[in-house]
């Protein structure tokens, strides 16, 4: 678990990352720049709580339909790689999943959380909703271990393993 990341239960403490940017309850200040003059890294643990749901369920949550997902197992991974990587590379690496599971009439990988995306994701959960949460994790691992590769100067082998130990959290 990154020094960043707060524990369960969240205890609410303010970190600060290399970058010199602030971080709580996961709302980093380089992301989210409003959250600093909102008065997020100040304000008492209780609604600081609600602000940082708020803020997932707006940027996150809702972006990659969330609400539409008939699995909490791939819907909770998929949030996290999205809160982690993007939602349009969390959703690039739904869709490869999905086609990794379900070969017929394949996907186009373009991030967009659309319709067909849902409804493709929908019908393997129903199917067999561990297979495809088995292949998000291994496009999970994939798309870390690129990136980590393809940027040495940014991104060191630990931080990597730090990625992949966030990527095991959460399997039911």
């Amino acid at each position: 678990r990154s020094s960043n990341e707060d524990v369960t239960p969240p205890s609410g403490r303010v970190t600060q990352d290399g970058s010199g940017s602030i971080a709580r309850l996961g709302v980093n200040s380089h992301w989210f720049a409003e959250a600093l003059s909102d008065g997020f890294y100040s304000m008492p643990l209780p609604e600081a709580l609600h602000y940082a749901e708020a803020v997932f369920v707006i940027h996150f949550w809702d972006q990659i339909r969330g609400g539409f997902l008939e699995g909490q197992l791939v819907a909770s991974k998929f949030s996290d790689l999205a809160f982690n990587a993007s939602v349009d590379q969390a959703t690039m690496l739904v869709q490869r999943a999905c086609n990794a599971v379900w070969k017929a009439q394949p996907i186009k990988p373009d991030g967009i959380p659309g319709a067909w995306t849902i409804a493709r994701v929908n019908a393997i959960i129903v199917e067999d909703e561990e297979a495809l949460y088995g292949a998000l994790l291994a496009q999970g691992e994939h798309f870390y271990e690129v990136l980590r590769l393809a940027h040495p100067e940014k991104f060191s082998q630990a931080l990597e393993e730090e990625w992949l130990s966030r990527l095991k959290i959460g399997r039911a």
